[in-house]
């Protein structure tokens, strides 16, 4: 799996994570666009967990980018917030789901396992809607 995040707070706490679980390997690490291109490109991974706002672009823009470098990963939108346009603009982009920041480790992980496995993700608790798989 390949982590894109610019907070350094929050890639260092889930390095920590991603280092006791077994069936998780952290290939690389990328903390904007850019670096996240030249990553997918050089370690293919299974899975980019790709934070939404990077310093330098909008990571949702930037799945194309990924996809084009590795068609086989699939890249999974971490952010603080979405509403349905987002979740919508994340889908027609060719990614295979979102997921807030606001949720527990142990959803994070599962959704990260579902979406390497081949399905789609998008569990995310909009006001007014229930959640949709």
């Amino acid at each position: 799996m390949l982590l894109v995040e610019d907070h350094a707070q929050v890639a260092m706490a889930l390095d920590a994570a991603f280092e006791v679980v077994s069936d998780i390997e952290l290939v690389a690490r990328a903390r904007g666009v850019e670096e996240a291109v030249a990553a997918t490109g050089e370690h293919r991974p299974d899975v980019v967990l790709l934070d939404r706002r990077l310093p330098d672009g909008d990571g949702i823009e930037a799945i194309a980018r990924l996809r084009e470098r590795s068609p086989d990963s699939r890249v999974l939108v971490f952010t603080g917030g979405a509403d349905r346009s987002v979740i919508d603009r994340v889908a027609a982009a060719g990614g295979a789901g979102l997921l807030l920041k606001a949720g527990l480790l142990d959803d994070l992980l599962d959704t990260i396992r579902r979406v390497a496995a081949g399905e789609d993700s998008f569990d995310v608790d909009l006001p007014g809607r229930p959640a949709r798989r």
